[in-house]
């Protein structure tokens, strides 16, 4: 009443105005001149004030004409039929033009309206459409229906409860003092039974009108489905709101579906390759650990019995310290892969090493197992250092060298590379042997993979892991003139951050 009492004295100011003008200049402007600036002045009333003010301004200046204009003046009586039928057009033309911009200014505000449920509308299906978190999903789409409907918005994730009291316990997904925590006994009540609790529901009563809130589910069926909370509701809310709210939260319901059911989807994915993983292990472990085991067990028994000269007996000690060998680095990296992978691992303690040195200890470690080698080191650098785990770094560069010396069929030495290049310190083992099939590179390195007749295929998948450890690159590459080449590369330190300890 207070804004259509202050638009209706606004426009009573303004009449007085053009009306003092028109007064004053009525011998230039004549009756035409006046009744367009009146007109003029209830068009602007039809457009910026309610319906009431414009009409009554309209017919104020059809009777502020009538006064000041018509013959006779200064006296409502009308002299003439064509004054009274310009004074009748006046107030008709007046009338219609202010219903007429009255509904244009309805149907534009009608038509914004339409045009920001339409872009809400999209804005939400896209949020929909690219959400892979169900975490993430809650939070958008509770941002997205605050700005909208400019009220606060929550969503009561369930869970199982332990307590005789209640069967589930509630979480609210946005912890702001904007949105009150429900009451339980709701929550617990629209869960058992799948049904909101609105204005517009069966279920309103005294009680919960005082809680200002209303409580939709995302299953119509008793489900631990979140529900979500419409906090600080007016009491005059529309059921137009009510509607549109709910059609959300069924859209909602729907991509919270999708992606619980889509991690149901991995996890079944990861168990079953979980499962593959373990009878590939048992397969392997039944065979390539069988082999040795027999021929261990075979030199064993050979050597307790009689007769055996000092030959024969260096041959069966040699192969037995062999096998034994072998299944010691099979273990050591069936371990370290579990280590590796494991979530619950601990941090890897890493510091600056020398690669120069950490070869330096390979080459001791095959020397100690009597083992001869021809390899030749070459650095374009000396002095370089890397970040990294001196023990796992070891088993990388033993496990590489261990592929090289088996794919290995020239003459020419095995070749370990260090370099430096592009701020990266790469460290390469280089055979001339067959080289890696088409397509083979370190994305493609699957666990237990192995073309070879004996082994576990772990090596190049211990190398990948330990390289993604320490934030290492590991690349496969053929050579030109024959053979492969395996790399590691690590970050360079920069000039001044080495802290030696």
């Amino acid at each position: 009443m207070q804004k259509q009492s202050l638009q209706l004295l606004s426009m009573l100011v303004l009449l007085a105005i053009v009306t003092a003008f028109n007064y004053n200049f009525f011998a230039s402007l004549g009756i035409t001149g006046v009744t367009l600036l009146n007109l003029l002045v209830v068009v602007t009333a039809a457009y910026f004030c309610e319906f009431f003010v414009a009409l009554s301004t309209a017919f104020l200046a059809f009777l502020t004409i009538n006064y000041f204009f018509t013959e006779p003046r200064y006296t409502f009586e009308v002299a003439h039929a064509e004054s009274w039928t310009s004074l009748v057009c006046f107030l008709i033309v007046s009338t219609v033009i202010t219903s007429l911009v009255k509904q244009l200014k309805l149907q534009s505000q009608q038509a914004l309206i339409n045009a920001q449920r339409a872009e809400f509308a999209r804005a939400l299906a896209e949020r929909l459409a690219l959400a892979n978190n169900i975490d993430n999903l809650l939070l958008d789409t509770c941002s997205l229906l605050q700005k909208e409907f400019n009220k606060p918005f929550a969503i009561a994730i369930t869970q199982p409860a332990n307590s005789a009291e209640s069967k589930y316990s509630y979480s609210l997904s946005i912890q702001s003092d904007a949105v009150q925590t429900p009451d339980k006994r709701l929550l617990n009540w629209v869960s058992e039974n799948g049904k909101p609790i609105s204005p517009y529901t069966d279920y309103w009563t005294e009680s919960i009108t005082q809680s200002k809130q209303w409580l939709l589910p995302f299953n119509r069926l008793p489900s631990a489905d979140p529900i979500l909370v419409v906090d600080k509701v007016d009491d005059e809310e529309s059921i137009e709101t009510y509607t549109a709210i709910k059609s959300c939260v069924d859209q909602i319901s729907q991509a919270y579906q999708r992606l619980i059911n889509s991690e149901k989807a991995q996890l079944a994915e990861l168990a079953t390759q979980e499962e593959a993983i373990q009878n590939a292990l048992l397969a392997s472990i039944s065979h390539d650990m069988r082999t040795p085991l027999t021929s261990i067990l075979g030199a064993a028994t050979t050597l307790h019995q009689a007769n055996l000269n000092a030959e024969q007996a260096a041959q069966l000690t040699t192969l037995i310290t062999s096998q034994t060998r072998y299944l010691a680095n099979t273990t050591e990296n069936i371990l370290s892969l579990i280590r590796l992978e494991s979530h619950s691992a601990t941090p890897i303690p890493l510091d600056w090493q020398s690669p120069e040195e950490l070869i330096g200890i390979v080459m001791a470690l095959y020397q100690n197992r009597g083992e001869t080698l021809n390899i030749k080191v070459t650095m374009n650098e000396p002095e370089l250092l890397i970040k990294g785990n001196v023990n796992l770094l070891t088993q990388a560069l033993v496990n590489l060298i261990d592929n090289a010396k088996q794919a290995h069929t020239s003459d020419e030495p095995i070749l370990i590379e260090v370099s430096k290049m592009d701020n990266m310190v790469n460290i390469s083992v280089k055979d001339r042997g067959n080289g890696f099939t088409e397509g083979m590179d370190s994305i493609a390195i699957k666990k237990f993979m192995t073309t070879k007749a004996k082994g576990f295929g772990l090596g190049l998948s211990i190398v990948q892991a330990i390289a993604k450890s320490h934030g290492a690159n590991f690349t496969l590459s053929n050579r030109d003139g024959g053979g492969a080449s395996a790399t590691l590369s690590f970050a360079a330190p920069e000039l001044g951050i080495v802290d030696v300890q």
